[in-house]
């Protein structure tokens, strides 16, 4: 999950397995067993009866006011500066707040600034922070916090992965490159309670972005006193509704109400518990048994929608999210440095059939990088409305100009993350509709979603498994991972005029001009095929019918500061 300006995220249940090779079989028999599996659980997963609850709009008494969530892995850390994951960033955004936050619903507010100004040339901001807001040991939240915060975001003796991300704010990418110190980056404390920012070039969507963790404060004397250790609990001071209160090895989250949040009077939850939970299918089978109140996305298999909607009806919410799945290439490696092999492997797939029959309909079949956002059109490639026939001829043609025959096949490795029935299904479709179409032979590797996140980081895989949750809605936050020189450009991708695009899209304050000039990087992607885009995700996820204050939002983003438990009781059917 997360990367430059958007999270790197594991979907459980939709890309994974062993490596085994899947030889040569029929698409069409992958596709019945995917069938068959869905209609064997067409009864359920879990046994038993299914209980209805009596709910009241009241609120259920203080000590009923713990919300039980899934999160799909345990986060690999707690720490603002370093999360690139949406595990992690899903704890640490309820338990930390920056100078701006979202909405129940998605949209920008005030957090720990209440208000802010911006300089007639747009590159100038001064934040104007609440003198109420507290960390969790009661010290106030200073603008000093936020330079620290910064600071050490950049500081390349930190690794942040994100650094790049504030490379709009001036002398950011000189000390990102070790060529001057962190204090030259351009924040300043103007006093306690007020926060200066200068940056290089005017950016319209820079608020939008400062909601992210990467942009959030940190208390530097805890940072200072336990050094590595000090997201633990009783180390960690967080300045967000909530605190960490314990961490179970291996086990789940314990979040508490911070008393001294801002907010604090609104919050209504006592506590939060995040239950790791990799398998959509183990999820949805301990949301049933009552272990857990919420489930995000993926809350289960596409194949369970239909019977999961008659059982529960608007317990399951579908919404539009705003994020890609595709896989990614070492482009600069053999045999993904040839772009005629690269192309044939797009063109080749079938991604309505891929949607159709393996996602339900769950998803958006994707042709290229930027999903749907309004005001921006997409350059779908000509290829994508060609019909099947005309698309299979081109890719094998281009495949045989890349040097592979059924004779002399591609044999590469597929990386994905261990999931369930489904993910497995998902990544032998693709394999296999490679294999009847071009003769490739494709060998599945699935691994535990950290060590795949350290193998592609590493270079340890060509071929593999990726997605791009957006952080803010703009082109942006898409395009940024294909910039040369962001740590989080795996594939190595590297293209002038896409480099050039991109960086006059950025400086460009007029949102039509903005919007075309990222259309054209779009048809850049498109042409150099540097991925291989599968679908435009939509949010799955359960709430039970007494969890209040949840809505749907584009960035799929649930602050538990909003949430809250209604009176309720069970009735048997």
């Amino acid at each position: 999950m997360l990367r430059g300006a958007s999270r790197r995220r594991p979907i459980a249940e939709r890309a994974g397995l062993s490596g085994r090779r899947p030889g040569p079989r029929c698409l069409l028999v992958v596709m019945a067993a995917v069938l068959l599996s869905a209609c064997s659980s067409a009864s359920g997963p879990v046994a038993g009866p299914l209980y209805r609850y009596v709910v009241s709009d009241r609120p259920a008494p203080a000590a009923m006011q713990v919300l039980r969530r899934r999160v799909a892995e345990t986060p690999r850390t707690l720490d603002p500066s370093l999360a690139t994951d949406t595990m992690s960033t899903d704890v640490i955004e309820d338990l930390f707040e920056g100078l701006v936050t979202l909405s129940a619903g998605g949209k920008l507010i005030p957090g720990v600034a209440s208000s802010w100004s911006i300089s007639p040339d747009g590159r100038t901001y001064v934040f104007h922070l609440r003198p109420s807001a507290r960390w969790s040991n009661g010290k106030p939240v200073t603008a000093a916090d936020f330079v620290y915060a910064w600071r050490r975001e950049v500081n390349p003796n930190t690794a942040a992965q994100y650094a790049q991300s504030l490379a709009r704010i001036v002398n950011a990418q000189a000390i990102i490159d070790g060529h001057k110190p962190p204090d030259t980056l351009g924040v300043t404390a103007l006093s306690p309670h007020t926060f200066e920012v200068r940056l290089v070039h005017r950016t319209p969507y820079f608020l939008s972005m400062l909601f992210n963790t990467y942009y959030m404060p940190l208390y530097p004397p805890a940072i200072r006193r336990w050094g590595m250790a000090w997201t633990r609990p009783g180390h960690l001071v967080s300045d967000g509704a909530f605190y960490l209160a314990s961490w179970v090895i291996n086990g789940h989250l314990t979040l508490k109400k911070n008393p001294y949040f801002w907010d604090a009077a609104q919050v209504r939850l006592r506590e939060e518990i995040y239950y790791p939970v990799p398998s959509a299918s183990s999820a949805l089978a301990r949301y049933f048994a009552g272990d857990l109140d919420f489930v995000g996305t993926p809350a289960f298999p596409p194949s369970d929608v239909g019977w999961l909607r008659r059982e529960l009806g608007n317990q399951v919410r579908v919404a539009s999210m705003y994020g890609t799945a595709y896989l990614g290439m070492l482009i600069h490696k053999k045999p993904f440095d040839n772009r005629d092999l690269r192309l044939a492997l797009t063109m080749a797939l079938n991604r309505r059939v891929l949607d159709d029959k393996l996602m339900q309909g769950m998803d958006t079949p994707a042709h290229s990088l930027f999903p749907p956002l309004p005001g921006f059109v997409r350059r779908s490639p000509a290829w994508a409305h060609w019909p099947m026939a005309k698309r299979l001829a081109v890719a094998r043609r281009l495949y045989h100009a890349a040097g592979y025959s059924r004779a002399h096949p591609l044999r590469v490795k597929l990386l994905y993350m261990i999931e369930g029935v489904h993910t497995r299904s998902y990544m032998e479709a693709v394999a296999t509709m490679w294999h009847q179409a071009l003769g490739a032979d494709i060998i599945l590797r699935q691994e535990q979603w950290k060590v795949m996140l350290q193998d592609i980081q590493y270079k340890n895989a060509k071929l593999y498994w990726d997605a791009w949750i957006g952080d803010y809605p703009s082109p942006y936050t898409f395009a940024h991972q294909f910039v040369k020189g962001f740590v989080m450009n795996y594939g190595d991708y590297d293209n002038p005029a896409y480099q050039a695009v991109v960086k006059a899209a950025v400086a460009e304050p007029n949102r039509a001009r903005r919007y075309a000039l990222y259309a054209k990087a779009d048809a850049i992607l498109n042409h150099d095929a540097p991925f291989i885009p599968l679908y435009f995700y939509n949010a799955n996820e359960l709430v039970k019918p007494y969890v209040a204050g949840y809505r749907p939002n584009v960035l799929n983003l649930h602050l538990a500061r909003y949430m809250w438990i209604r009176q309720h009781s069970l009735r048997q059917p």
